[in-house]
């Protein structure tokens, strides 16, 4: 079997390009501005709900650091062992050990914001989480709502992310070669897929790295690795650049600008996989109608023989 039958499995090409036709520019309007509308509300209840207890739980840290440094000559074995596990309760609360703000940081409202895109993405960092019993209820409702929501906004994004590269070209035969309609068509369609899989790594896993290794200090395999783990929705949270909770100053306009990454490269790396299953697939159907003319095959001979 030919690499490019095996990169011809996609998405109906007809119908794609047919729905991008009958989405009208209204409709999907509509859906961005409900569920960004849907977000701010979401990030307002979430620093309602939250911003108390983070300037409570700031507070109780602040004062365990002053009370450990006051008394540390007449500490005991017992009181340090208080101390450390107070703190430690408090770095699994998101609270981090260095500082003495007892201002709220992290419920702000962009950071809200920021959470509440994460939390629908569901990439789920886990470095920004509601603690409170209310905080937590809301965000299994907000995310039961939207979700659903968020998954209607990525058929459409899967529609911009995938409509350049099977939509401009034509699809005409070129009459002056030998070439079997039917081959051409696969042929086309596996050079649009391997097209469609440089660029999204290029824009998603290449590029991105080198601006992480300068503004995260991180090494280029890091990046690739952080790369790889957001827009596959992975999402182990053991590196972060949206909303991590170790930065005093967050610039608006780059998470922003991450976060406009995410989407996108979740689109991409989905229609990616869905490419990748396909050809998994018809490498299955293949081999299973293998094997099968083989055991025929096996089956006549051994009826002449007998």
């Amino acid at each position: 079997m030919s690499l490019s039958r095996l990169l011809s499995y996609s998405f109906d090409l007809s119908s794609l390009c047919l729905r991008d036709e009958t989405v009208t520019k209204v409709r999907k309007g509509i859906v961005l501005l409900v569920y960004i509308s849907y977000i701010m509300f979401g990030a307002l209840i979430f620093g309602a709900l939250e911003r108390d207890f983070e300037v409570q739980q700031r507070r109780l840290a602040v004062k365990a650091k002053a009370d450990f440094l006051k008394n540390r000559s007449n500490m005991t074995k017992e009181d340090v062992r208080r101390f450390v596990q107070m703190m430690t309760s408090l770095i699994l609360s998101g609270i981090p050990p260095t500082g003495n703000r007892t201002t709220v940081f992290f419920w702000t409202f962009t950071n809200s914001f920021i959470t509440c895109i994460i939390t629908l993405s569901t990439i789920g960092y886990g470095t920004i989480f509601p603690k409170t019993s209310g905080g937590q209820m809301f965000c299994v409702v907000f995310a039961t709502v939207g979700i659903p929501l968020t998954i209607m906004l990525f058929k459409y994004i899967f529609i911009l992310v995938y409509l350049p590269f099977i939509c401009t070209h034509n699809f005409s035969l070129d009459h002056r070669t030998n070439t079997s309609p039917r081959f051409y068509l696969i042929l086309q369609a596996g050079k649009k897929n391997l097209f469609f899989a440089a660029t999204g790594s290029l824009f998603f896993l290449v590029l991105p790295p080198f601006l992480f290794m300068s503004l995260e200090n991180w090494s280029y395999i890091e990046g690739i690795y952080y790369s790889f783990n957001t827009i596959s929705a992975i999402g182990f949270g053991d590196y972060t650049v949206v909303s991590n909770p170790t930065k005093d100053n967050q610039d608006i306009t780059y998470s922003i600008l991450l976060l406009i990454w995410n989407l996108y490269g979740l689109a991409w790396i989905a229609l990616l996989f869905n490419l990748i299953a396909r050809c998994f697939q018809e490498m299955g159907s293949r081999l299973s109608k293998d094997t099968s003319e083989t055991e025929v095959e096996e089956e006549k001979e051994l009826s002449r023989s007998g």
